[in-house]
């Protein structure tokens, strides 16, 4: 992908929401939709000092900014715009600038607290406690609950549907002739504003008045019963030695370490960036289990008493999300199980690692009552624990557990394979997690947000697939940066789309298979081979690897994929280079994760 291709992507996916939390934070619809556009020139000259970290950070802040260079917001004008909650406006506008934007950001710029605080050059406590005290002056002012408010400030992004987006094009030619402010006041006024760009890859909920509020969680949450329950939960609620056991009998195990401290912040396992999914528990436990012998394993359980059971299952459905949006290098989901209960399902997530020693991480998630519970096991190699057994060890976990939480005793198990939980960003697209590692290189794979495009990046000279008459189409680019031995034409691409009906969908993939199998006799410089068919009850789809003669007898290759579902397909192209490819098998096993995917299109 071309370094112009690359913005354009970014700028097309982002610019509507930029100018929405522009306007949301300004009052001015004017005043927001020039000063986004100012922004974008500025981030396209700064394109590659920005283009690996969090471009679209840098083009709020840039925007927020150009806001207050001669300029200011028209309150006179916004009381006339009819169209606009100018209630609310009023509302945020009597907020200090840092609150206000926080706000904005959470909700609008769909960020959580601690990115949204490291935004607005705040540490991520008085972030909280800022986000608190203003959610409280919103409620006075309004006399709404937060749920009411936050969809408030979702709605005010239609204010700003009238403007026409400018072109990609235009925007880098108005930057290349230097329309810029003032440059002497550009500074001075981010000095006096003292806001930043920063990325911060964490995870939460915007505006969620329970768990990543923890002080406005404190009053008048705790129910007696509640608080009784999780008095009762103590270490013997933990897995027994014995229970552990089951996971691999030819070794002998032994506890390493119990842990209450709720003030722990570490994380236990490879893929969570913080210890513990409830933001403001009543109780954690964590033990640590090892086994002897060559080779390491180990076991590590999670008890999080949470203040409800409604907390609990936000705080579980957190939990598995910091596995699905897992980005880690060389860490894949190999696989994904559902533990059918009577009770209510767990699930299991099956992920490896492929540094060196290969490392196997099966961990299951559970949740009674009050209570989530976590199961990770880690070995050393390819071949973790039977899931069976494992199925059996989590639910054994639940049961030590489901009489003191308010939860559903049973021993009453079926395993079934299962597709992967959703990832939080373009869940119809492959995942960070679901891209095999390359080589022998240490990076972590990176995507573009999902753009819609004119040129479809994942068609090759054979299948000449063109998606332009669906409208639904959008398409994808995976890259490993600062990697110098890679070439820019290294890297995945995706598009999805949803036909209008499932009959459209087959002949489209019926002709893009006709025009890749008849590549290599229509062409001269082509070859086709590495021929696979996938199917599933849910898609199916074909797989090939595709030669195209550049110059000289050097020819490119492409593995490319066309899947359907129902009325929905994926086409995925992999562009290797050198040694830097991937097996057959593995680009067929992408091929099958991304049909898995196209389950949460349109979500």
């Amino acid at each position: 992908m071309t370094r112009v291709d690359e913005f354009n992507s970014f700028y097309t996916s982002t610019f509507r929401q930029a100018l929405q939390v522009t306007y949301a934070v300004t009052g001015d619809r004017q005043v927001a939709f020039e000063s986004t556009v100012d922004a974008y020139r500025r981030a396209w000259r700064d394109w590659s000092k920005i283009r690996d970290g969090n471009a679209l950070a840098y083009v709020r802040n840039e925007a927020w900014k150009l806001t207050g260079i001669s300029r200011g917001t028209h309150p006179l004008r916004r009381r006339h715009e009819e169209d606009s909650d100018t209630q609310l406006l009023d509302a945020l506008a009597e907020l200090s600038v840092t609150d206000r934007r926080l706000i904005v950001l959470m909700t609008l710029g769909n960020t959580d607290l601690e990115e949204a605080s490291n935004e607005v050059n705040l540490p991520a406590e008085e972030g909280i406690e800022s986000v608190t005290n203003a959610l409280a002056s919103l409620e006075g002012k309004l006399g709404q609950t937060i749920d009411q408010i936050e969809r408030r400030m979702n709605g005010l992004g239609q204010a700003t549907e009238s403007f026409a987006e400018p072109s990609p094009a235009t925007i880098r030619k108005a930057a290349k002739r230097g329309r810029q402010r003032n440059t002497v006041i550009l500074v001075a006024t981010a000095i006096a504003l003292v806001v930043g760009g920063g990325f911060v890859v964490t995870e939460g909920e915007a505006l969620d008045s329970r768990a990543s509020l923890p002080y406005r969680e404190k009053i008048g949450a705790e129910r007696s019963d509640v608080v009784l329950d999780a008095e009762k939960i103590d270490s013997g609620n933990l897995l027994t030695i014995a229970q552990v056991n089951a996971l691999d009998v030819q070794r002998k195990w032994s506890v390493d370490n119990t842990d209450d401290d709720i003030d722990n912040t570490t994380p236990y396992a490879t893929c969570p960036t913080k210890r513990f999914s409830d933001t403001d528990p009543l109780k954690v436990l964590v033990r640590t289990y090892s086994a002897s012998g060559a080779g390491k394993e180990r076991v590590a359980q999670s008890i999080e008493v949470s203040r409800s059971a409604k907390i609990a299952d936000e705080a579980y459905r957190r939990l598995v999300r910091w596995y699905s949006d897992c980005q880690h290098p060389r860490v894949q989901l190999v696989d994904s199980f559902t533990v059918q209960r009577p009770a209510g399902d767990f699930r299991i997530l099956l992920l490896r690692s492929q540094s060196t020693p290969v490392r196997t991480f099966t961990v299951g998630f559970s949740h009674s009552g009050n209570v989530t519970s976590t199961l990770v096991h880690e070995i050393d190699g390819a071949q973790g624990p039977e899931i069976e057994a494992f199925a059996r060890t989590l639910n054994d976990s639940v049961s030590r557990l489901c009489a003191d939480t308010g939860g559903r005793c049973t021993d009453q198990i079926a395993v079934m394979r299962a597709e992967p939980p959703r990832t939080t960003k373009d869940p119809s697209f492959l995942g960070i997690v679901d891209l095999p590692p390359i080589a022998e290189i240490d990076r972590v794979w990176v995507g573009v947000p999902a753009f819609a495009s004119k040129t479809n990046p994942a068609a090759t000279e054979c299948d000449a697939a063109d998606f332009t008459a669906i409208p639904t189409a959008r398409s994808k680019v995976f890259v490993i940066p600062q990697v110098k031995d890679l070439p820019k034409e290294f890297g995945v691409a995706e598009t999805v789309a949803r036909f209008p009906n499932e009959k459209l969908a087959k002949e489209f993939v019926k002709t893009i298979a006709l025009r890749v199998e008849d590549c290599a006799e229509k062409k001269v410089s082509a070859t086709v081979d590495q021929r696979s068919s996938v199917k599933t009850a849910a898609y199916s789809g074909k797989t090939w690897r595709i030669g195209l003669e550049v110059s000289n007898g050097r020819n490119a290759y492409f593995r490319v994929a066309i899947l359907r579902r129902g009325r929905d397909i994926a086409q995925v192209t992999f562009t290797p280079t050198g040694a830097y490819d991937v097996p057959q098998k593995t680009f067929d096993a992408l091929a099958i994760r991304a049909g898995a995917r196209l389950r949460f299109i349109g979500q």
